[in-house]
């Protein structure tokens, strides 16, 4: 399951604009249900606004949930006041459903992936059992309990109907929000599929009104354009047309104009939707089970595509080949290495383009292949092309078998490896006579830019290049036969110890060490380089060392820009603070010295006050020096042992190492104040601003550090709320008592 749709690190403030979408919401469909309610004097035939609600907490934490049950519990109060029901009529009934939503969602969160929760048939009964089934059943056993005074039929009728109410309705409109993706939208309204989708919709309904009206049993034959309907259209069409139709039997019945069951001889009110709800569940598995077939057709065409467009365009020749030997098919890179045309290619076999001299240890591996005995082989081969010459190849076969393990085709992978061939022999002469001096010229040719020292068995320098006398400080003369440890001092780091054998020196290691141990060169009178040292031993064919090149590589640039690199990483620009990411390692540090050493510390968030006002009159460049001004002021103001970050825009924390509320809380009490006391002075105008601080005692190492910057977070966010330029302290804790500032 995809939690990252779910949870989140930090908490948000709460979106008003979607809380206010779903209390109006809530309101039109209770206002549409409770119409049918009063028009038949019972239950709704259709309860909407649970389905809505239930997919609205599906994809919401749950810490927005309180938000969103009051505004829907709104919406349905304004509803009931519109129609004038008595509140204590309509109360149980809205709590009732407000349960069932939460429990219904807060399930399906569980049981179901977030990133197309009904992508399968095994989730699609995942969700009848929870939303359908389980949950409608919980609501109506609650009804059943708060209304125990009334008769037994009574109590049948209205729990039949609730049920099927809050079931019908769950299932024609929550799998909608479940499976619309983004685009979704965009890809419906585009003109061939618009039209299409309105055709089939036209034609269903009229389908189905038409059986409701005319036909016995008319609910048999509703299923078939459903059916239809399943088959055919995408999910998310298929779900809308199964909404609209059931919608429009709900409205029928609730109706004069006509009764959906005519010719049926009685059927009891509280079971009026109870064939629409056994129509509805085939055809809705039966639309998931298309989705799943086309998904799976789609990516078995997308990896054939692949396949077809890796071989064809393949540099390098591929084959498929029939158990018999026989080409199937060929790239062109093969026809054009042997020479046949594609057609031409498929008339023959391989053993027909084969070298008499190599077909037989090609035909005992492909029928080891075959047996099983191996996986694939590769071997060198040569081919008669079709000009009548050969050409050397190194062929590698696999075989592709179907589900019973029979052969079904081979994979043949030629390369031309003529001239490699060509070049062996002259290459075998040459490679014992060149060794020596090649691996000592290339070496040096290839580092010819950097400083480059050879030095011989005992260890004494025999040649030094000129990139390595300016950076040694000695002439290749002078350097002639010294120790190469007296004459090139490299240590780690600045301070670090000098390396007195270059030996067994790590190359790699060298590449991750980290700014501070990094490699410096002491030169005679010449400075320090920042260098990348490659150490290459020399050694004969017989493998005796013959001496040591040291290739070193001044990276004193590079090295000051991966520091200033670093620096920015760390920091803010604007005010040289510590940015998130670096404020956030030192409050890990500082939760694991809590965990180790039980230290406690103080977490402050500091929001600035009418910054906004000062960004927007007197412009950005004032605002930019305002906050550098005030993080002076901050830091002057704290310990040398404390952490000041910005964390974006006017927000600011402070970590307080070692130190309990009682000592913090002045600290932070006495930054607010020089804050509001605080004046900038730009362009002939005085500026002033003020600030808001929530502090938070950290003494538990187990609590993660988000936990505690929400809490500080939230401290914060009441002080703003409740006057501004004073500091709370967050509930919970040792300390919860909140101070004001003056």
């Amino acid at each position: 399951m995809d939690k990252n749709l779910y949870q989140s690190s930090s908490p948000l403030p709460i979106n008003w604009v979607r809380v206010l979408t779903l209390a109006i919401t809530q309101c039109g469909l209770a206002l549409l249900c409770l119409s049918i309610i009063h028009h038949s004097s019972s239950l709704a035939a259709l309860w909407l606004p649970t389905s809505v609600l239930m997919t609205v907490l599906f994809y919401h934490r749950y810490r927005e949930w309180p938000g969103l049950l009051l505004a829907a519990a709104c919406g349905i109060f304004a509803a009931h006041t519109l129609l004038g029901t008595p509140f204590l009529r309509y109360v149980p009934y809205v709590l009732n459903n407000l349960l069932e939503a939460s429990i219904g969602a807060a399930l399906l969160r569980r049981a179901l992936p977030g990133n197309d929760p009904l992508n399968g048939l095994g989730n699609w009964l995942k969700f009848l059992v929870i939303a359908v089934l389980f949950t409608p059943l919980l609501s109506t056993l609650v009804l059943v309990l708060s209304n125990m005074n009334r008769s037994a039929d009574e109590l049948h009728l209205q729990a039949t109907t609730w049920y099927l109410s809050e079931a019908v309705a769950v299932l024609v409109l929550t799998p909608i929000g479940m499976v619309y993706k983004h685009g979704d939208k965009a890809r419906l309204l585009a003109s061939g599929r618009l039209s299409e989708f309105l055709l089939t919709l036209g034609v269903t309904l009229f389908s189905c009104f038409l059986a409701l009206k005319w036909l016995p049993f008319p609910f048999a034959f509703i299923t078939l354009p459903l059916l239809w309907v399943a088959i055919r259209m995408p999910r998310l069409e298929a779900f809308l047309i199964f909404l609209a139709t059931t919608m429009m039997v709900g409205l029928l019945q609730a109706s004069v104009f006509m009764n959906v069951y005519p010719n049926m001889l009685k059927i009891w009110q509280g079971l009026l939707f109870a064939p629409l709800l056994l129509v509805l569940l085939p055809v809705s598995a039966m639309s998931l089970a298309m989705h799943s077939l086309r998904v799976e057709r789609s990516n078995i065409t997308e990896s054939e595509n692949r396949f077809r467009n890796a071989m064809e365009y393949s540099a390098i020749g591929m084959a498929l080949v029939s158990p018999e030997g026989k080409f199937l098919q060929g790239n062109k890179a093969l026809c054009t290495l042997l020479g046949y045309d594609p057609d031409y290619l498929q008339t023959l076999s391989f053993q027909d383009i084969t070298h008499p001299e190599d077909l037989h240890s090609d035909l005992y591996s492909l029928q080891q292949l075959l047996d099983g005995v191996i996986e694939d082989y590769t071997l060198e081969k040569r081919y008669l092309c079709h000009n009548g010459k050969m050409v050397w190849a190194q062929l590698a076969v696999s075989l592709v078998r179907d589900d019973d393990e029979r052969p079904l085709y081979f994979i043949a992978q030629v390369k031309d490896i003529s001239d490699l061939k060509k070049t062996e022999k002259s290459n075998q002469v040459l490679s014992e006579a060149l060794h020596e001096e090649k691996e000592l010229l290339q070496i040096t040719l290839n580092a010819i830019n950097d400083a480059v020292i050879s030095t011989d068995k005992a260890m004494n320098i025999t040649f030094m290049n000129p990139v390595a006398e300016k950076m040694t400080g000695w002439s290749e003369q002078q350097a002639q036969g010294q120790p190469v440890s007296h004459i090139v001092h490299i240590s780690n780091g600045v301070d670090g110890p000098l390396i007195s054998d270059f030996t067994p020196f790590d190359t790699k290691e060298n590449q991750h060490a980290s700014l501070d141990q990094s490699l410096i060169l002491h030169g005679n009178n010449t400075g320090l380089f920042d260098v990348q040292l490659a150490v290459s031993p020399l050694k004969t064919l017989a493998d005796e060392p013959i001496g040591i090149v040291l290739v070193l590589q001044n990276v004193s640039k590079s090295r000051e820009l991966m520091r200033q690199l670093s620096y920015s990483a760390s920091h803010d620009l604007l005010t040289g603070l510590s940015n998130r990411g670096s404020f956030e390692k030192s409050l890990k540090s500082a939760l694991l010295l809590t965990q180790i050493e039980h230290q406690t510390h103080c977490l402050a968030f500091i929001d600035l006050d009418r910054f906004k006002l000062v960004n927007d009159s007197a412009g950005h460049a004032a605002g930019d020096e305002l906050l550098r001004e005030i993080s002076q002021l901050m830091l002057q103001n704290l310990r040398n042992s404390d952490s000041l970050a910005r964390l974006g825009g006017d927000e600011f924390a402070i970590l307080l190492f070692n130190c309990d509320i009682k000592r913090g809380l002045p600290i932070l009490q006495n930054i607010i104040e020089k804050i509001n006391a605080y004046t900038l002075f730009w362009d002939n105008h005085v500026y002033g601003i003020g600030a808001s601080a929530g502090i938070t005692l950290m003494n538990n190492g187990q609590i993660s550090p988000s936990e505690y910057m929400a809490q500080a977070d939230l401290a914060c966010y009441n002080a703003k709320h409740n006057g501004r330029g004073q500091v709370f302290v967050s509930e919970g804790k040792k300390y919860n008592s909140k101070r004001g500032m003056a």
